[in-house]
């Protein structure tokens, strides 16, 4: 079983002895690399959407990208997924089960495992990077992500924890594995909707509650009820499992 999340904008960079590995796709991050150090300032701004500052920022770590410290992966996304993991507290065995459970999709990386090294970024996936394979970084990871991630699963189950915008990197919609979406849902005038905010802290503890019962198999997902969830027989499908709260 291999559970799939979204990296997050925010990092922390902390020093850390936990060993690290080197991630799947770091030959392809440094193509990337290399292209975004041709960018200026204001070619960041504009490519990503974000303030003058940020893109200095982002200038630097790409123009020091060689030279820069590296991080478990982990320990360096701190972003609202991230929260819900809480990485911080779990135990060695918690983060040996994540670290062959749990795969992180980025932009840059394109895939990694929890102990993989990397240094810090921002490039998300569906920024529209013009590169040597086309239009965007959908085309730059193509099958890539797809076909290690089927790989990887040796049981054909996919738990999918992370957003559109990421899981579309995987191929969802044509990968070999029995792929199970996870939705978490808040209770509103008498509905249950989707809130991006509360969907996305659930999806970390998700992830944190399958290391902390060391989970292999889809109905053990049905236990979950961290932060007031509970599975919802009614709203959910044979592939859709349905968390509700309120």
């Amino acid at each position: 079983m291999i559970a799939i999340v979204s990296p997050s904008k925010t990092m922390k960079e902390e020093k850390s002895k936990i060993r690290t590995t080197s991630p799947k796709f770091i030959s392809e991050t440094n193509i990337l690399a290399e292209e975004l150090k041709h960018y200026s300032i204001s070619d960041l701004e504009k490519l990503m959407g974000i303030s003058e500052e940020l893109a200095l920022l982002n200038y630097e770590r790409f123009q020091n990208y060689s030279h820069a410290t590296e991080y478990p992966a982990l320990f360096l996304f701190r972003g609202d997924v991230f929260r819900g993991i809480d990485a911080d507290t779990l135990t060695p065995e918690d983060i040996q089960y994540l670290n062959k459970h749990l795969r992180i999709l980025s932009g840059f990386y394109g895939v990694l495992k929890p102990l993989d090294r990397m240094k810090p970024y921002r490039l998300e996936m569906g920024t529209k990077l013009k590169n040597i394979r086309g239009k965007d970084l959908y085309s730059f990871w193509g099958d890539q992500i797809k076909s290690l991630l089927e790989k990887e699963a040796k049981d054909q189950i996919l738990v999918n924890l992370a957003s559109k915008e990421y899981s579309k990197a995987a191929k969802l919609h044509e990968i070999h594995l029995n792929v199970y979406d996870i939705e978490f849902r808040e209770k509103k005038n008498g509905t249950y909707p989707i809130i991006a905010f509360y969907a996305k802290i659930a999806r970390g503890e998700m992830a944190r509650f399958m290391a902390k019962n060391k989970v292999h198999k889809i109905d053990q997902l049905k236990e979950f009820n961290y932060s007031g969830y509970e599975y919802n027989e009614n709203l959910s499908s044979e592939k859709t499992l349905v968390f509700k709260r309120g």
